[in-house]
């Protein structure tokens, strides 16, 4: 029997060649959305994380020093954001407890009450032997800028704020306390964080926190 072997064609050499071309076009072109819509969802990721993290401290009630190496009584720990002050920020804190009531009982705010200029607790040095600090510091400033110099925080929702809120969480469950959150719907008692790109038309992502302590990427 005869055995015929069958060469590729030059018409199937450029078939081939044009659709690799088109596929390489194609993939070089939509790269830089590609590259923007990982960025949006890492930084997306990144902040439930941060979230989970804060909630997670607020949970175990983890101790703080400061820096002299007194401690610093905290009384739970959440994320704070001033989109008046900066789009492109939001800061991990510690809720401090503050000065003592008429009862004589220390209590957190659950809420940021430290100035804006964000003192990190490993730093703070008013805390002695003979005074107890009693305003909230900061873990970590996360900047989301870093990731991509057009990312910011678009809006946060069911706020009554312009966009100044904290997100804290206390023990013993923990607690979770949305600050100036509109409670006028008892059935929407959560807040939805939207980041996304400046001047660039493309789909957002939200990260959802409800007063349950459920935090959702979306």
């Amino acid at each position: 029997m005869k055995k015929f072997e069958r060469g590729i064609t030059l018409v199937e050499v450029v078939v081939v060649i044009f659709i690799v071309a088109l596929f390489t076009i194609i993939l070089i072109s939509d790269f830089p959305k590609m590259l923007r819509q990982l960025a949006l969802s890492r930084v997306s990721y990144n902040f439930a994380q941060d979230l989970r993290k804060a909630q997670d401290l607020g949970l175990s009630g983890i101790a703080l020093k400061d820096k002299n190496g007194y401690s610093i009584m905290v009384q739970g720990y959440g994320i704070y954001f001033n989109l008046p002050n900066n789009k492109s920020e939001y800061v991990i804190y510690a809720d401090v407890a503050g000065p003592e009531n008429n009862s004589g009982v220390r209590v957190g705010t659950q809420k940021y009450d430290g100035d804006l200029s964000y003192p990190l607790c490993s730093e703070v040095s008013t805390q002695t032997e003979d005074y107890a600090r009693t305003t909230d510091c900061v873990l970590e400033v996360v900047d989301i800028s870093q990731k991509n110099s057009s990312l910011y925080i678009n809006s946060i929702s069911n706020i009554i704020s312009n966009g100044i809120t904290s997100i804290n969480f206390s023990p013993p469950g923990p607690v979770t306390k949305i600050d100036n959150l509109n409670i006028s719907d008892p059935n929407n008692l959560k807040t939805e964080v939207e980041v996304g790109f400046k001047n660039i038309d493309l789909a957002t992502r939200a990260v959802k926190v409800n007063t349950s302590g459920l935090i959702n990427v979306q």
